[in-house]
């Protein structure tokens, strides 16, 4: 399967390792704003690949894998290459989704995935879809992984000052993803997995957590569904390790003949 992928940070090159030395793969295309992203990856990979803006990427690509940023999300969906019988598209930045969502309801042909990321219990939200009263996600972080935030830098809030955990955020979807564009991906996949429209969201900065953590309460009809992942941050603090892990799982299936879950 030609694979091209789209962003070659970590999490691109994490896919990138694991595809070079996967059987029924074969990856061909990169593709990364920045040229020594895709130098250092090369330098890494057994096989060669070509260095390649996103038009080509597409349209010679089977697997088209996005890792970049929710930004690329729309370019990628609006492509004239995409929508196409036989192509495949995973999607690391859910966040993109959700500012696109027109765009990915109108696409047809092309097999979109998208990994579960730093949550879990993705199957049995699925599953109460439309029986759901009230849905929240509680995601406490470190320090360092929410430094940068738009939400942080435009409300002038000095983490460095704080001493215990603190909530910094309570909002919704949009407001979340605005304020928040690297560190609430999960909260995409919970509303695009569940459609539930009132997704509740809360963001704690600890300055004594070693780990991202996300919490999920779900209630309906059917009862209550509690979640809850204690991630250790991958080689990027706003990455979660779980997040890579999924996205490899998803990998996996696509090959596999057997498939668990929904």
């Amino acid at each position: 399967m030609k694979t091209g992928i789209i962003g070659c940070g970590n999490i691109g090159t994490e896919l990138a390792l694991f595809i070079d030395k996967t059987k029924g793969f074969e990856l061909k295309y990169l593709c990364d704003v920045n040229s020594n992203n895709i130098e250092k990856l090369q330098e890494k990979l057994r096989n060669s690949t070509k260095d390649v803006g996103i038009e080509q990427l597409i349209k010679n690509s089977e697997l088209i894998i996005e890792s970049a940023n929710k930004n690329v999300v729309g370019k990628i969906l609006k492509n004239k290459n995409l929508d196409k019988t036989g192509k495949k598209l995973l999607i690391m930045s859910t966040g993109g989704i959700i500012e696109n969502i027109n765009l990915f309801n109108k696409i047809k042909n092309c097999r979109i995935y998208l990994p579960s990321g730093a949550i879990v219990g993705l199957d049995a939200i699925k599953s109460v879809s439309g029986k759901i009263k009230s849905l929240t996600l509680t995601t406490t972080k470190p320090i360092r992984g929410l430094r940068d935030a738009p939400y942080i830098i435009k409300n002038n809030i000095n983490l460095n000052k704080l001493k215990t955990k603190k909530i910094i955020f309570e909002g919704n979807l949009k407001k979340a993803i605005e304020g928040f564009p690297k560190n609430i991906n999960v909260a995409a996949t919970l509303f695009l997995v569940s459609r539930f429209k009132n997704v509740g969201i809360k963001i704690i900065a600890d300055p004594k957590a070693k780990t991202n953590i996300h919490e999920i309460l779900c209630k309906g009809d059917f009862g209550e569904i509690v979640l809850k992942t204690d991630n250790l941050p991958s080689k990027n603090p706003k990455t979660s390790y779980l997040a890579v892990l999924s996205a490899i799982q998803v990998l996996r299936n696509i090959k596999n003949n057997v498939k668990i879950g929904t």
